[in-house]
């Protein structure tokens, strides 16, 4: 999910969200420091991350990488605990679970067999995928829609399919909430879909409305196994990470990146607690399985809006936005950052593409600065923290 990882509805209401963000943008400290010495600069950047986990009980460990789009500046670091059990000082360079940034590589990949004419986005999805896996996951007001819905609408949330991850079924539980419950109980990609098909409920005719669900995302790589004839992970290999050197990137549970790390992926925590052994489950694939760094985030986002791994008016493509929830809206597997201009002067957040992710995950570029930011706060339901942390860091870049 994109924000909250324990109910469906909005984390909170538009006015509270407003408020909050209002009162966080009023606690920071004005900042111009376009014209510092970079050796300034990165003792300011390290300032904000460790200030972050000093002040915040919440938050353990943080990790932020920043680099200007024409390659004059680039920086990386982190500060807290990663893990807890050896007590590891948290770098620049600890793996993290990036969970639903994880769709900004799917979408990549889709794209990229679009633009090779393997499939198209209005193809529907039972042209790829068997009846036994999809056949009466959307069935709405008495009419089943499942063979109808299409690749476009799976990429922008627009199918209407459930969540199989923060939706509750008849036993009053979400999946969330059992991973917490049985960590080590293993789940594979068919029992999530399944969980939609059989135990939750559509919400509207595809293509009528738009609503985050992670099954869209499982379904889409169902697709590009289907389409390539290989596994998930060998096409992330593929297309992304053997092409633009990233040694310390893996699908986990599936694959093990080029260059074994010196230390396991920080830990993540929610309400106090240590839940990094949920996230090894194999229920975090196509939709939230990436483990890397932030320095590798960028070098991947860097590259797709270079036109390094799809055309750039493929990448146009990709930003159709539409509403999601505020403040964001989505594109075709990309999200769109966007306050109204009283909130953006105060948070100092210009417009953002890119995505976040349910651990507090977050990479994103800003066109206004022409500057990539990614890390994560390793913080489940921190929703508005990690935004309060990229404006404290576009501030120092404000011309």
């Amino acid at each position: 999910m994109i924000f909250d990882t324990t109910k469906r509805t909005k984390v909170v209401s538009i006015k509270a969200l407003f408020i909050v963000i209002v009162a966080a943008g009023l606690l920071l400290t004005e900042l111009n420091c376009s014209n510092l010495p970079s050796s300034d600069l990165n003792l300011k950047l390290q300032q904000a991350v460790s200030e972050l986990v000093e002040k915040d009980q919440s938050i353990e460990n943080c990790v932020l990488a920043v680099t200007k789009g024409d390659g004059s500046y680039s920086w990386a670091g982190a500060a807290g605990i990663a893990n807890h059990d050896d007590q590891a000082p948290m770098t620049k360079d600890t793996p993290i679970y990036i969970s639903s940034v994880t769709k900004l590589y799917t979408a990549a990949a889709i794209m990229k067999l679009y633009e090779e004419g393997a499939l198209s986005l209005d193809d529907p999805m039972s042209k790829y995928l068997p009846a036994d896996l999809i056949g009466g996951i959307h069935v709405y007001q008495g009419k089943d829609y499942s063979s109808e819905i299409t690749i476009k609408q799976l990429l922008s949330h627009t199918s209407g399919i459930a969540d199989y991850y923060t939706e509750k079924s008849k036993d009053g539980k979400d999946l969330f909430e059992l991973l917490l419950e049985e960590p080590e109980r293993p789940w594979t990609v068919d029992e999530t879909i399944a969980r939609a098909r059989d135990d939750l409920e559509p919400h509207f005719p595809p293509g009528t409305d738009a609503s985050y669900s992670d099954t869209n995302f499982q379904l889409l790589g169902k697709i590009i196994e289907k389409v390539t004839q290989k596994p998930l992970h060998i096409v992330y290999q593929d297309f992304f990470f053997r092409p633009l050197g990233l040694k310390n990137t893996w699908l986990t549970g599936r694959s093990e990146p080029r260059v074994a790390p010196s230390s396991p992926p920080a830990d993540v925590f929610y309400q106090g607690r240590v839940i990094t052994s949920t996230r090894s489950n194999e229920a975090y694939w196509a939709d939230g399985g990436i483990v890397t760094t932030a320095e590798e985030m960028i070098i991947f986002l860097k590259a797709l809006n270079e036109g390094k791994i799809i055309q750039r008016d493929t990448l146009e493509s990709m930003h159709d936005w539409h509403k999601l929830e505020f403040p964001m809206q989505y594109g075709y597997g990309t999200m769109y950052f966007q306050l109204p201009w009283i909130m953006s002067k105060v948070m100092g957040l210009t417009p953002l593409w890119g995505h976040s992710g349910s651990t507090g995950s977050f990479l994103y570029y800003s066109e206004d600065r022409d500057l990539y930011v990614a890390g994560t706060i390793n913080n489940v339901g921190s929703n508005i923290k990690p935004f309060i942390l990229i404006g404290d860091v576009l501030k120092l870049f404000d011309t």
